[in-house]
């Protein structure tokens, strides 16, 4: 219905006269408010009311104590109508049913302004109908020069100092700043639980579902699963360990890898500090069991006999051994050889704990280390005899998936970190967990060790083609990283030759060899210093000693003896030891009573004093030299000292350079490969059109992409060196830093990934809570905006609810119309951008089944795999599935390869580009509707002349609509993009179970000739069933896209029904007349004040600095240490640059894709 329809169905009385002035006496409701909190200007509005009120001083109010038994306390029903949480008690909220006639309010009106210095001035003005009362409100003088073109009969409500704008509110919605919104989210849950109770006790139940039910929707804490993949041997357990900063949580141990199962790493919300640290092991079905233990038997048991390399592990038949001697350790080969697989599975210790979950609870990660060790590992010896001794069954060959939950910050917004294991895994269970995780991770961190990644052809491998395709496919090329694992382990030489283009490394490694020649020149005259020092002291001490014989000498004369000159031998030995500064030993002659002989005369006292004298000269000469030598080796020892330190710190940095060159150039490497290998498949996909390809033409910025391509070069082990050194471990050369080991920007990188959608959660909730609240305000203020407008008169309001009714019944049926429309647009953009390219690519790949096949079993001279007897007949065991072998392949992915290389840009294209973009023109069309639906409204005449300045306010509740779809939408367009990638992968689940039949026929054949007879069977089946193998897997992805478009369609329906409904609530709040409202009217103004108070507190909000939190910690603060909780009884690994083996796994990144 248009508008000029409804308009010439209006009542006559409508259509012919003009709108006038009323001059009937008009009486309204008193307006009951609540304190209004920092106001500006303050203005104090006193209506003295006729009977009731007096016409000049404060404000009195009427006695209804005498009344109290004539008012009733409303009690809420809010039970019966489904809400929770609330109870009306009536308390402070009683409202009065005893059907007294509201006071009246006189033309006498006295206004007050108070300014910030409490000063008042007041004054009289004329007699004034009630509508114009606004007008005498002081005008600020901004706003005085634009008075004319203001509607003389409405008050713009942002000029109007009762008007409540939530203009805060609105600006705190549309901020990006996630510290504010976060602390915003926490004020309006506030808010809202302060709106609860009023509403209950008025029994205001629309009003309080639509606050219950927002405030159920409170933002929650979002689950983003990071998916840590890679081969065996990369690290991944040590790297996972260093981002939790804890020496050890996850086993590192990766020498057995049949024991690799996945672990989920997430936040422990538990305060209890006896479950600091828990874990729950989920073990498999007894189905996965049954059919596991089935293929194990294949691969051990042939023609009845044990294989003969049960004891290799690098095969199937050694795993499969590992794994049976592992759960059942009692069996023997001749037990293995004749008993049924279906009757072992049924032992009863193994019965009782599958598919049961076991949960564990530590203190300290020590012990939850030891506790998960006991179920991944075991250190007994599974290779065995013939004969063994009864051991304990083992555990993780059992086990589903590891969930840790540890309070590390890294975690705590909603990270999950998923270590994904490394090899090939036939059991179903744990390979539909991987999958399950790569469709929902929103990132993939590929690991790997840098001595791989060095080599051009490993970097290229990292990410093999099947995993290219597939990330394409789920759009996720943007969100992967990779990550070079071990960088402590490196060649000084290999370093040199590699990655020293510049010279920089052999530069300052020849500095440190100048250096070390220095100190040895210094030390060279260091020890000849103290040499001569020794030298020196023994001649000092000669002094010395003779100086002490003369002295004696001199004091036997001064008693009246006389004496000789002293006897010098006539050799001395030399002094030995160390040069210690002047040793004063006690030295007397040897015997100074001895008479001397008859050649010598008595010394004289003034020879005697000659002497002394002279040795005095002697000794003091002697003591200059000795501390002029002791400066001079002083000096030159803290000269090498000095030179030490430097040579050091040379040396360091000839490491350190060692470790950065080999990064830069990993990562670069790296970027380059990626951005290749993406090009790769586009003109794969191009080059189908051989009439307008041009390879000169790129699809897009492939060097751009390379470059933004995120690397990380991390040492685990020199990370956890540096953060906390303990005795058994040494500082790791080459890292003098946290940031040197690139750990801190991981985990930097980690915090940040789930900040968008908190942000998106926090706006999407403040933008409905600033909806509710201006919808709140239109009810609250309904005494205020009466009293500016005339009033609509009974018949005129049913009329007008009437045509509301109508309106939006039609509004309903125009987004009814517009959501089947959008659907449809989905369909159309998949079926021409996917499906139709889907037919060429079936009869394409339909083309090259043969070749692929027969391909399996070529000899590498003419391109093929050469997979022999045993591998292939093992992959057909598993329905195609790659096993341990190295020249085992993925039967279901290389037939599924070429299809994907046809249609994977086509997909991209419609769920990269297309999808959003049709979402984001729905809801820019949507609200279209919604603006020509309020102008429609805003143009009924009635509403025109009684409800002007309502309609303007509602006008800007508008906005908050367009956004609450702007919001659903963006919501959907992720929604869509991770159910789009598990669309995707129903591909390679059809493909398989199209080629299960040929797969079951192989397995049986025996005997002479079955390997010929085996690949036979392959050729003909898909040379009979090509077309369907790729037409059911293209229709089974089909129907699982209509599905994500149904639920789309109804999820936005049911939104663009609640936004009409919401306008439908707004629109008769203001149509409605104040009956109902004079109910509620203590609820009404303790709303008002909660808005008004709202509005003030998102005011202070909004003036907070924004808080920049630095998710690297401190590279050099050594203050931190980890808590004795979680160090204690660790054992450190020092293992983790150990050799992880010259062979790249090409499909560690396939398998889990």
């Amino acid at each position: 219905m248009d508008l000029n329809t409804m308009r010439s169905e209006e009542p006559p009385l409508l259509r012919s006269t003009p709108t006038a002035t009323d001059t009937r006496s008009k009486s309204v409701p008193a307006y009951t408010t609540a304190a209004v909190a920092a106001r500006k200007p303050k203005v104090k509005t006193q209506l003295a009311m006729s009977g009731s009120l007096a016409t000049e001083g404060p404000t009195s109010t009427p006695d209804h104590g005498s009344q109290a038994s004539k008012q009733q306390q409303i009690t809420s029903t809010a039970a019966n109508e489904g809400l929770t949480g609330v109870t009306g008690t009536g308390g402070g909220y009683t409202t009065d049913t005893s059907g007294a006639e509201p006071a009246q309010v006189s033309t006498q009106v006295e206004v007050k302004a108070e300014p910030e210095s409490e000063a008042s001035a007041s004054h009289k003005t004329s007699p004034v109908s009630p509508d114009m009362i606004t007008k005498h409100h002081v005008a600020p003088p901004m706003q005085k020069d634009r008075k004319e073109a203001v509607d003389p009969n409405l008050s713009d409500p942002r000029q109007d100092p009762y008007q409540i704008t939530l203009d805060y509110v609105k600006r705190i919605a549309d901020s990006t700043d996630l510290t504010k919104l976060e602390t915003s989210t926490k004020a309006a849950q506030e808010v809202l639980d302060s709106l609860r109770q009023p509403m209950a006790d008025s029994k205001q139940l629309s009003w309080l579902r639509r606050i219950v039910k927002l405030r159920e929707k409170s933002p929650q804490k979002t689950r983003t699963v990071v998916a840590v993949a890679g081969a065996t041997g990369a690290g991944k357990s040590s790297l996972v360990n260093a981002l939790l900063d804890e020496e050890k949580l996850l086993p590192t141990s990766g020498y057995r890898a049949c024991t690799a199962v996945i672990t989920e790493i997430s936040y422990n919300d538990s305060n209890d500090p006896q479950k600091a640290y828990r874990a729950e092991v989920e073990f498999i079905s007894q189905d996965d069991w049954d059919s596991e233990l089935k293929l194990l038997f294949g691969d051990l048991v042939e023609n009845g006999k044990l294989s003969q390399a049960y004891l290799d592990t690098n095969v199937e038949a050694g795993i499969a051994y590992a794994k049976i001697r592992a759960v059942y350790p009692d069996l023997t080969h001749q037990t293995i050889e004749n008993i049924r697989a279906e009757k072992l599975a049924k032992r009863e210790a193994v019965v009782n704990i599958l598919g049961k979950t076991r949960k564990i609870s530590c203190k300290n990660a020590g012990d939850l280390y030891k506790a998960i060790r006991s179920y991944l590992d075991s250190n007994k010896d599974t290779k065995g005899g013939p004969e063994v001794e009864e051991e304990e069954m083992a555990y993780w060959p059992l086990i589903k998936v590891v969930r840790v939950y540890t309070r590390a910050s890294i975690l705590k917004q909603g990270i999950c970190l998923v270590d994904l294991p490394g090899i090939q895994d036939a059991n179903v269970a744990r390979s539909a967990v991987a999958t399950k995780c790569m469709a929902e991770c929103s990132a993939v961190w590929v690991a790997a060790p840098i001595k791989r990644a060095v080599d051009d052809e490993a970097a290229r491998k990292l990410l093999g083609m099947n995993s290219r395709l597939q990330m394409k496919l789920d759009g996720m090329f943007s969100h992967v990283s990779f990550i070079c694992t071990m960088t402590d382990s490196f060649e000084v030489e290999e370093s040199i030759e590699a990655f020293d283009e510049d010279g920089q490394i052999r530069d300052t490694l020849a500095k440190a060899e100048e250096l070390e020649d220095t100190i040895l020149e210094k030390q060279q005259l260091a020890n000849d210093l103290e040499q001569q020092a020794k030298d020196e002291n023994l001649a000092y001490d000669a002094i010395e000693k003779e100086k002490e014989i003369w002295t004696a000498l001199q004091k036997q004369q001064s008693q009246g003896q006389q004496v000789y000159p002293p006897r010098i031998p006539a050799k001395r030995k030399r002094a030995t030891g160390t040069a210690t500064r002047r040793c004063r030993q006690q030295v007397v002659d040897d015997d100074p009573n001895e008479e001397d002989s008859a050649d010598h005369l008595p010394l004289t006292t003034n020879e005697i004093s000659a002497k002394l004298t002279d040795l005095d000269g002697k000794s003091q000469a002697k003591d200059a030299h000795c501390e002029d030598i002791e400066k001079r080796l002083e000096t030159t020892q803290e000269e090498i000292c000095s030179l030490q330190n430097e040579k050091n710190d040379t040396s360091a940095e000839s490491l350190r350079l060692c470790v950065y060159k080999r990064n830069e150039q990993v990562k670069k490497s790296i970027r380059v490969h990626f951005a290749n290998g993406i090009m790769e498949i586009d003109e794969a996909d191009a080059q189908a059109d051989d009439v307008n390809f041009d390879p000169s033409i790129k699809q897009r910025d492939y060097h751009e992409m390379g470059r933004s391509l995120p690397v990380f070069c991390v040492s685990s082990k020199a990370y956890r060196a540096l953060r906390k050194r303990t005795k058994r471990q040494d500082p790791v050369k080459g890292f003098r830093t946290l940031m040197d080991s690139e750990i801190p920007h991981l985990q930097q990188l980690a915090m940040k990934l789930p900040e968008q959608w908190r942000i998106h959660g926090y706006k999407t909730f403040l933008n409905e809570f600033c909806g509710l609240l201006s919808s709140l305000s239109h009810w609250a203020d309904r005494g205020l905006l009466k009293c500016k407008t005339q009033v609509m008169s009974a018949q005129d309001e049913a009329y007008e609810k009437k045509h509301l009714q109508t309106a939006i019944a039609n509004l309903k049926k125009e987004s009814d119309m517009l959501i089947w429309a959008q659907k449809s647009e989905l369909d159309s953009i998949v079926n021409n951008e996917f499906q139709s390219k889907s037919i060429a690519a079936i009869e394409y790949a339909g083309k090259r089944l043969t070749r692929i096949v027969t391909k399996w079993t070529a000899k590498p001279n003419v391109g093929g795999w050469d997979i022999a007897h045993g591998t292939y007949k093992a992959i057909c065991r598993r329905n195609g599935a790659k096993t341990k072998s190295k020249k085992a392949r993925d039967f279901n992915e290389d037939i599924l390869e070429p299809y994907l290389k046809k249609v994977v840009s086509g997909w991209d294209q419609a769920f990269g580009h297309s999808v959003p973009e049709s979402l984001d023109s729905f809801a820019v069309i949507f609200s279209a509707k919604l603006r020509d639906f309020h102008s429609m409204m805003s143009c009924r005449p009635e509403l025109e002349r009684c409800k002007k300045a309502p309609l303007l306010t509602l006008s800007r509740q508008i906005d908050v609509y367009e956004k609450m779809m702007k919001n659903k939408t963006t919501s959907m367009k992720a929604s869509i993009q991770g159910e789009q990638r598990q669309a995707s992968r129903a591909f390679y689940p059809e493909i398989k179970q199209q080629m299960s039949k040929a797969y079951s026929i192989i397995v049986e054949e025996e005997g002479q000739g079955c390997f010929l007879r085996m690949k036979g069977h392959m050729l003909n089946h898909v040379q009979e069933g090509r077309n369907a193998i790729y037409g059911q897997a293209n229709a089974r992805v089909i129907e699982d896209l209509k599905k994500i478009f149904e639920a789309n369609r109804k999820e936005l329906e049911d939104t663009a029904h609640n936004i009409v409904e919401n306008l439908e609530t707004d629109f008769r709040s203001i149509i409605s007349n104040s009956k109902k409202i004079q109910a509620a009217e203590m609820a009404q103004a303790h709303v008002r004040g909660v808005l008004d108070e709202a509005d003030a507190r998102f005011e202070a909000l909004m003036s907070i600095e924004p808080t920049y939190v630095n998710h690297v910690q401190d590279a050099e603060s050594d203050s931190h240490q980890l808590s004795s909780a979680s160090m204690g009884d660790v054992v450190i690994d020092t293992d983790e640059a150990s050799e992880a083996g010259t062979t790249v796994d090409a499909g560690a990144m396939d398998t889990a894709m």
